[in-house]
């Protein structure tokens, strides 16, 4: 795809060009940059190193520059990030408020800092303490996760109309091919790059209204940053330049050109910590949801290192070969069948070469990388069987590298926390083998704590622990099992993802209770706010995960929910796990606890009193409903099974439930699933003879029914006990002798209907049920059992297996051994 080259000069606003000179003559320089673009950081370090200037100002909250020692020690590695927590007033209260300030090697920031540090400049931050940004965080959650947040250049009409007319398919695509895709001479001159950069942004900027800028704080930041150049630029005897985003640089100018320069606004009286971390690749990566800067982190790390390598040549062509080559020698590695050869991999660096010179750039950017692959390595339509590669390109741009920091940076609450709970549960954190963890549930206090804190590190997602076996409280089945195995191993990316979740509060119980806080509230945005299963669920993981302090607030939100269910499938759902939790109450650490058992008891009279409903029941959800009777039966059997005998006899009395199922059956128009499922559980629980069941079957499959309806009856009867025909001679006679009553259409019509019926029987009782069916019809007993065998000789097989080679050994020859491999396509027709 060619792209042309836009004019980067439009109209600026009036006064704002002319300002600009005027600071560059008075010694004020502003770098304009993108967040983590190599051509602006290429940029910078030309500037500081001609300039020498005597400080350097960076857009970053002004409570940073304390993290200065940090950040310019010889140990710390990018990726890492700054981050900062305060409390902050939120809808339901105080909250952990969280902010995220990533650098990588090719960051301006980080550029300003190594090399201010280089020329002996002064640092410092000069944006809006976070502190005074948190209360807004959840207007912008953005800003919660990032600092660095670059949503107006994303969303701008002038950048978009920008992409449109350059021909570029996205904003990413046309900032590398106006600044990365600069040669390296071009990105030294840093007059020219962030002249343009200026251009850019300043344009962008115009989309957006004074009003506007103003309530989501950009301006009040603004403000705060342009006292500090102005009291920056007295203090100091020398140049002064401020790195700062391009879309602030205007508003800037602006500001300083003016006279006087607003004061800075008093720093807010509530403090934050803040702790340098290590961060990753992956989730700086802006594919990935991270809020700033570019995509494909390792691979612009590339581009940056052969900006900083003296090897002769242009350094796009050298990563372009790079990545092309070791995507091919990934490939061969890992033995994947869609290798990539020598001839594609040269056949894509002179594509992607060719690319650039079509779309004017000095080398092969990353989009003209990505087209070269598509075009060389992709065999067929785009999308046939290639997600494995773009999957694996996908992984080579973005990169796993991860930084490091000093032992003295310390870290966050939350990162204690979880260590200090780890320590107590006796796992290893001193490297990141994989252990095997068994644990006695049932009879060992110390294993069922490890147990919990496995199951909320899990709830979590930190990718600590990984469930192998056991019972599963939250499915509510193997509760038998005494054992439960989990394998787990402390590695960086578990403090990866516990950072990540630090904006939700200080301690691992503080950011569960947050989680489960959010499910609760989300019921009600699913429509399921006053679902009792849902809200059985929750007091399980609650349980399951060691939150028991919400124990009685789950149990007061179940029971205003069993009042109002009127959801059948919610409310046995509900019983269910309240059966889990009384049956599993050593391993959960409920104990005899008296709420548990007076819901229980509440649970089998209000799923009774939903049972009518069954009757109605449309054709497409009597499956569902069936087994959702089949459930309800379950429940009043576990519940009578786990409370003393008086006890389970009083509160989940069988007869209540034959009473109702009685009442299915002698209603006519009740949907003939369910009528079939409530005739079989009646009979199973002795409630009816096979009197009483024949007759029925007589009414459902008699004069005046449907044979659709015969069958949907008998799917019901079937799928709630399919041992009736075989066990019950005389239901089946009766079975047959109807059948046989339909005539050749129906019978053909409704037969798929009728095998999907006998879907429950096993291969054997298929077999068992057919003959007894064809004596009742007159054939002699073994008259099914025929056995056909085929003689085949060694020789013949040899020779069939020889001829299957040699067809083989053909089809590789022409290049059709794809032929052999089993089709995943659908049949058509």
């Amino acid at each position: 795809m060619a792209v042309v080259q836009p004019d980067l000069q439009p109209d600026l606003p009036a006064g704002v060009a002319a300002a600009r000179a005027r600071l560059f003559e008075h010694g004020v320089y502003f770098a304009p940059v993108r967040h983590h673009s190599p051509a602006c950081a290429h940029a910078l370090q030309a500037m500081l190193r001609e300039l020498r200037p005597a400080a350097v100002l960076i857009e970053g909250p002004e409570g940073y520059t304390d993290m200065l020692p940090l950040l310019l020690d010889e140990r710390t590695r990018p990726p890492v990030a700054l981050l900062c927590q305060t409390q902050a007033a939120g809808a339901e209260g105080a909250r952990t408020a969280s902010a995220f300030f990533p650098f990588c090697d090719y960051s301006p920031e980080w550029v300003a800092l190594r090399e201010g540090a280089a020329v002996q400049a002064q640092l410092a931050f000069i944006d809006l303490p976070w502190q005074a940004r948190a209360d807004t965080a959840d207007a912008h959650d953005a800003d919660a996760r990032s600092l660095m947040a670059e949503r107006y250049l994303a969303h701008s009409r002038y950048l978009n109309a920008l992409a449109a007319r350059a021909g570029c398919r996205d904003q990413d695509e046309l900032w590398d091919h106006l600044f990365e895709a600069r040669s390296r001479a071009a990105l030294a001159d840093w007059r020219s790059v962030f002249g343009d950069v200026f251009s850019y942004c300043a344009m962008a900027r115009l989309d957006y209204e004074p009003a506007v800028l103003e309530a989501e704080g950009s301006l009040p930041r603004e403000r705060h940053m342009a006292a500090h150049i102005a009291r920056w630029r007295k203090q100091v005897d020398g140049p002064v330049v401020a790195v700062t985003g391009g879309f602030h640089t205007s508003a800037l100018i602006e500001l300083l050109d003016a006279n006087p320069v607003p004061a800075a606004p008093a720093a807010p009286a509530t403090a934050g910590a803040s702790w340098l971390i290590r961060y990753s690749f992956e989730r700086l990566d802006a594919l990935n949801g991270y809020g700033a800067g570019m995509p494909a982190p390792a691979y612009y790390q590339a581009v940056w290192d052969a900006l900083q390598s003296p090897a002769p040549g242009e350094h796009q062509l050298a990563v372009a070969v790079d990545q092309l080559t070791r995507l091919a020698q990934d490939s061969r590695a890992r033995g994947v069948q869609e290798r990539i050869s020598t001839a594609q991999v040269q056949a894509a660096v002179l594509q992607a070469a060719r690319l650039a010179a079509l779309r004017g750039h000095a080398g092969p950017g990353r989009q003209d990388v990505l087209d070269a692959m598509r075009s060389c390595f992709v065999k067929g339509a785009i999308d046939d069987g290639m997600q494995g590669l773009f999957d694996d390109v996908r992984r080579q741009m973005t990169g796993s590298r991860l930084g490091d920091v000093p032992p003295s940076a310390g870290s966050p609450p939350l990162v204690q926390d979880a260590r200090a709970a780890a320590h107590r549960h006796g796992l290893r954190l001193d490297d990141g083998d994989k252990r095997l963890a068994r644990l006695d549930l049932y009879r060992k206090e110390r294993h069922r704590l490890r147990s919990r804190f496995f199951h909320l590190m899990q709830y979590l997602d930190t990718d600590l622990a990984r469930w192998q076996g056991g019972p599963d409280f939250m499915a509510g089945s193997r509760l038998e099992l005494l054992f439960e195995e989990w394998t787990y191993a402390w590695t960086p990316l578990v403090e990866a993802r516990l950072i990540e979740l630090a904006a939700d509060g200080t301690t691992l119980a503080e950011v569960a209770l947050a989680r489960l806080l959010r499910e609760e509230q989300a019921l009600g945005a699913a429509g399921r706010a006053r679902s009792a299963g849902s809200a059985a669920a929750l007091l399980v993981r609650a349980c399951q995960v060691g939150l028991h302090e919400r124990l009685p607030d789950l149990l007061s939100l179940l029971s205003r929910h069993l009042d109002d269910d009127a959801d059948f499938t919610s409310v046995v759902a509900c019983g269910h796990a309240l059966v889990t939790l009384w049956r599993a109450r050593e391993p959960l650490g409920v104990r005899e606890h008296p709420g548990v058992l007076a819901l229980m008891r509440r649970v089998w009279p209000a799923a009774l009193f939903l049972l009518p409903g069954l009757a109605d029941t449309g054709k497409d959800g009597e499956g569902a409903q069936v087994g959702q009777l089949l459930a309800l039966r379950e429940f009043g059997r576990a519940a009578r099974s786990a409370l003393p005998v008086r006890e389970a006899g009083l509160a989940f009395e069988a007869g209540d439930l034959h009473r109702r199922l009685q009442a299915l059956t002698a209603t006519r128009t009740c949907a003939p699933g369910i009528c079939g499922a409530a005739a079989a559980l009646l009979f199973l629980d002795g409630a009816w003879g096979e009197q009483d069941l024949s007759r029925l079957l007589e009414q459902r499959f008699g004069a005046g029914a449907t044979p659709q309806d015969a069958v949907r009856f008998l799917s019901g009867l079937m799928a709630a006990a399919p041992e009736l025909l075989l066990t019950q001679p005389g239901l089946r006679r009766s079975f047959n002798t109807l059948v046989g009553r339909w005539d050749e259409a129906s019978f053909i019509r409704y037969l798929p209907d009728l095998r999907l019926a006998f879907t429950g029987l096993k291969p054997q009782e298929t077999s068992d049920l057919a003959e007894a069916l064809a004596v009742l019809n007159g054939a002699a007993p073994d008259a099914l059992q025929v056995e056909f065998h085929y003689d085949v000789s060694e020789d013949e097989m040899l020779a069939g297996g020889r001829l299957n080679a040699a067809l083989a050994a053909c089809l590789e020859r022409d290049a059709l051994s794809v032929w052999l491999e089993p089709s995943t396509e659908k049949p058509h027709g």
